[in-house]
């Protein structure tokens, strides 16, 4: 009986011990469950019981500075499937009837369907009437959610401005990508239930809220002139078997782009929404740099217009290598450096400049570095330090070879000379509004520096006329009935990749300029990107601009200048006073690194030296003086002098259209006179 007791015993503590230790064994997992794991498993029981999909909001529309719209948003049904309840409820051949209301093949909605995922797309941004279609087949498992789908209704037009948007209605590139997080509004976040046999269940309050809709943004672009340049600038790609070409219509006043133009020669597709040459690529500007080289030349006190520069008779020898103009030129004045384009001109006054304030005066116009517009991708073009310059570097500069310039950087430079020596920051977006129609963002005129005075504006100004009007001017067919057009040609040779040397017979061809140039509204450049031999900027951009600039001043009803008498001088159009005075406002200047456009008023007479007639108005009617004009263009002579007591509250201006004449061109001779440049310039290539 003992040993049977103690038997019982011993079994009954082994199972004791055993249940023990098991317990402990379960407390300890769970205890490893709850610490450790717990996070984890509790994911994936949501996962197993919810699903979630973000619905994204309408996207809002982008439209011209007249209201025209360039992207607009449109409504569509996407079609969805809970693949189990679906292969659970229906047959084979209600699957295939699916398959063909959604204009997919059987094979591949079976592949959509077998996959171990709770919810799938079938099909997204269908017509509502196709949607429902699928809908009225009445399957369980299927059904349909409102998305929008993204449209341009002028088709390809300013898309590189536009840009595109993608499937899930996330910006990609222009305006669609750079404004995305106020464009697309605000997307919900819709959380589907589902029971244990995956049958939905949506009674998430996330399911009744709407998506916010997205703001309006209005550009600067006008759709008009827009369709002209491109137009203009497709015929003129074909017909000089360009291989592509940009233009832009920029107002110099506030920076504002009124056109932003990009073709070229292949069919068009979504590279042209994705890529923007205009702001994006950089070429070698050619002589169009010369325009910048005599602002800083006559800035720095280096040359006048004055002073004669031999000029070789075409080719200039040095260190084995030469300088070639197209036409042989002796001695040249400044005037005519520019009128004619010579290279040899441009190298010695880079020359006599030096490295160091050439640089200075370049960067100081934006080259090298982005002009701050609100697109994405905008590229810095290339200048490279000048301590690394040679003397062939320098003499390159001076006529356009060595450098690279986007598009966007030589229109901004050549607005401040056209605006009195202000560069402004460019931008294409006007302002955003909210669905409600209040301002989000109002866009204004920022004035980022002073590059050069009023005066040497003016004078770099009227020797850019002769281009154009002068008789021996490379620009003749800029020229637009009824108005003073100022600018320059340029033709550069391409570099070719693979050698790094230039190609011969592979051209960059541009013109910029603005009008009227006694009172510039706008600024157009144009480049034709690769054309052959012989298709110089004077012969092939030239009509490009004089077509754009024709349409554009009768789209924006820009009237012919004329002269004022005396008795009807200090009258000035209410817009236009409105537009200096707002770009010589405290907002407008704040960022300046030197002198304001216009003086603060005082007690005492401003100085007018260096204005054209419209800015001498506003700076009398701020000074509340009264003037007595003589001419027309910019002022040269006040009485009284600045600084002087009003008194009667009169003042007596002289105006000039022209500079003072150069001394006659000599006969050629081959000695070189103590005052003329230094001969030392050694570039070889040819820019016009």
């Amino acid at each position: 009986m003992n040993a049977v007791f103690q038997k019982r015993r011993t079994r009954i503590g082994l199972l004791t011990l055993t249940l023990t230790a098991l317990f402990i064994v379960a407390v300890a997992r769970l205890i490893v469950l709850m610490t450790f794991d717990g996070p984890r498993l509790s994911s994936l029981a949501n996962s197993e019981h919810t699903g979630e999909l973000q619905l994204a909001a309408v996207r809002g529309p982008i439209i011209d500075r007249n209201g025209q719209p360039l992207a607009l948003s449109a409504e569509t049904r996407s079609v969805y499937a809970h693949p189990r309840e679906l292969l659970a409820s229906s047959t084979p051949a209600q699957r295939e009837r699916l398959a063909a209301a959604l204009g997919i093949s059987n094979a591949e909605l079976d592949r959509r369907l077998y996959h171990s995922a709770p919810f799938v797309w079938l099909a997204r941004r269908l017509s509502p009437a196709i949607a429902l279609q699928a809908e009225t087949l009445g399957l369980d498992g299927v059904g349909a959610l409102v998305e929008y789908k993204r449209f341009y209704p002028e088709s390809n037009l300013a898309a590189a401005v536009v840009g595109m948007a993608g499937l899930d209605g996330q910006g990609l590139s222009g305006v669609e990508l750079g404004f995305d997080r106020l464009i697309r509004g605000e997307p919900v976040k819709l959380r589907i239930y589902h029971d244990a046999l995956g049958h939905p269940i949506l009674d998430s309050p996330l399911a009744l809220r709407n998506p916010q809709p997205g703001a309006r943004v209005e550009l600067t672009i006008d759709a008009g002139i827009q369709s002209l340049a491109e137009n203009r600038l497709a015929r003129e790609v074909a017909a000089s078997g360009a291989k592509a070409g940009s233009a832009i219509v920029l107002d110099p006043w506030s920076g504002e782009v009124v056109a932003l133009a990009n073709v070229s020669a292949g069919a068009a597709g979504p590279h042209d929404r994705l890529h923007n040459p205009a702001i994006q690529d950089a070429f070698e500007p050619g002589s169009t740099m010369k325009a910048l080289l005599a602002s800083i030349a006559l800035q720095d006190h280096v040359i006048d217009t004055t002073r004669r520069i031999w000029c070789e008779d075409g080719r200039f020898h040095f260190n084995r290598v030469t300088i070639h103009d197209d036409s042989p030129h002796g001695w040249l004045a400044l005037p005519d450096i520019i009128e004619v384009s010579s290279n040899i001109g441009a190298a010695k006054i880079a020359l006599a400049l030096g490295a160091d304030r050439y640089s200075r005066g370049l960067r100081a116009f934006g080259i090298g570095s982005r002009t701050g517009i609100d697109l994405p991708g905008e590229a810095y073009g290339l200048l490279r330090k000048e301590s690394s310059w040679r003397e062939v570097d320098l003499a390159d500069h001076g006529f356009g070879q060595g450098i690279a310039v986007t598009p966007i950087q030589l229109a901004v430079a050549y607005a401040a000379i056209a605006n009195g020596g202000l560069i402004m920051r460019p931008y294409v977006v006007k302002a955003v509004y909210g669905a409600d129609n209040t301002p989000i963002m109002v866009d204004r005129p920022q004035v980022l520096r002073r590059v050069i005075s009023p005066a040497i504006a003016h004078q770099v100004n009227l020797l850019l006329r002769n281009v154009v009007n002068g008789a021996n001017g490379t620009a003749h067919r800029a020229q637009v009935d009824g108005f003073e057009v100022a600018g320059k040609t340029g033709t550069a040779q391409m570099v070719n990749p693979a050698t790094g040397a230039y190609f011969q017979n592979r051209l960059v061809a541009s013109f910029v300029g603005f009008l009227p140039a006694n009172d510039p509204r706008l600024v157009i450049l144009v480049v034709l990107y690769d054309v052959g031999h012989g298709h110089f900027g004077g012969l092939v951009a030239a009509p490009v601009f004089s077509s754009i600039a024709t349409g554009a001043v009768r789209q924006l009803d820009i009237a012919a200048p004329h002269t004022p008498g005396v008795e009807s001088a200090s009258i000035i159009p209410i817009d236009l006073l409105q537009r200096v005075s707002s770009l010589a406002g405290k907002d407008a200047i704040a960022n300046t690194n030197s002198d304001a456009l216009f003086a603060p008023t005082t007690s005492e007479i401003p100085g007018f030296g260096g204005l054209s007639l419209r800015q001498a108005l506003a700076l009398a009617h701020q000074h509340g003086l009264n003037l007595e004009v003589k001419g027309s263009g910019w002022v040269i002579e006040q009485k009284p002098a600045p600084g002087s007591r009003p008194g009667a509250n009169l003042v007596k201006l002289t105006l000039a259209d022209r500079l003072s004449p150069a001394h006659p061109e000599k006969k050629a001779s081959r000695r070189k006179p103590e005052h003329s440049m230094p001969r030392r310039t050694p570039a070889h290539r040819r820019a016009r």
